[in-house]
């Protein structure tokens, strides 16, 4: 049973591991980003790890998914539209392709070696003396091929199935600090939503402060986490979209306005985060 169990110590180890750093990765940026580093990072990594033959290269190629997942670090770092999910999205579709390319060849590169039925698998069987080289279960190979499919598929196709610029995550602003209440509201551009050609989107909040506190305090308190606890350069600015370190056509942009519910005793601002595609098509 130990010497069963043995060649798949490596294999189990990696893929928890992945799943470590995959969870850690996106939990500073938000759930629904690590919900996709985990779908676009991590699951080509398992896959391998289960489905992958058992040849030289298995464990070094694992590796190698694994170091992938770390380099979201650098891919998102946090900045703003990071956490975005349209904008990781595009950023995260990349990572696919390497796990999958992987699986498919290995798979068929070891397509001469000899397989069993599953049944004999199960019941520790010894192979044939005649037989060389490890035996893998007859549906090990079709299963690969279509898991390696789907990786290629979500990592070259899935991309162009998504239109327009998509809304801005609310955790660009979210967290506030204490003592700041947010509801959403109607702004300069209306209610939240998109044009009619879904190049640009946009969603507004109004930002309260404590009772007695001054606009400008206000004010500077929401600059001072926008630019400590978000990355913004400031409480009107606009950031050009990376995708993969490449430089798009498409900015996120935050604007802080004036707002009619302020008062003295109410202090009251307004927030706009939107989306805008500039490319000449648009």
């Amino acid at each position: 049973m130990v010497a069963m169990a043995k060649p798949w110590l490596w294999r189990i180890g990696v893929a928890a591991l992945g799943l470590a750093i995959a969870v850690a990765v996106g939990w500073r940026l938000s759930s629904d980003v690590t919900v996709v580093i985990v779908v676009c990072a991590w699951v080509p990594l398992a896959a391998w790890c289960l489905l992958a033959p058992r040849v030289l290269a298995a464990l070094p190629i694992a590796l190698v998914l694994l170091a992938a997942i770390g380099t979201i670090w650098w891919t998102l770092p946090g900045q703003p539209g990071d956490r975005t999910l349209s904008v990781a999205w595009s950023v995260l579709l990349w990572y696919p392709l390497p796990g999958g390319l992987a699986l498919l060849a290995a798979t068929w590169w070891s397509r001469g070696r000899p397989t069993r039925p599953l049944w004999m698998v199960i019941g520790g069987r010894s192979r044939p003396a005649e037989e060389p080289g490890p035996v893998r279960p007859v549906w090990l190979r079709p299963t690969a091929t279509l898991v390696a499919t789907g990786l290629l598929v979500l990592g070259c196709c899935l991309g162009g199935l998504a239109s327009g610029v998509g809304m801005p995550s609310p955790d660009e602003l979210f967290p506030l600090p204490a003592g700041m209440d947010a509801t959403r509201g109607t702004g300069p551009d209306g209610s939240d939503g998109c044009d009619q050609t879904g190049h640009s989107c946009w969603t507004y909040y109004q930002i309260t402060g404590a009772a007695g506190e001054s606009t400008d305090v206000l004010t500077e308190r929401l600059r001072r986490h926008l630019r400590e606890a978000r990355g913004w350069s400031g409480a009107e600015s606009c950031r050009p979209v990376h995708g993969f370190f490449l430089r798009t056509a498409t900015q996120l942009c935050i604007t802080v306005t004036s707002d009619p519910a302020d008062s003295v005793d109410h202090p009251a601002i307004g927030v706009e985060l939107s989306m805008t595609n500039l490319s000449p098509a648009a």
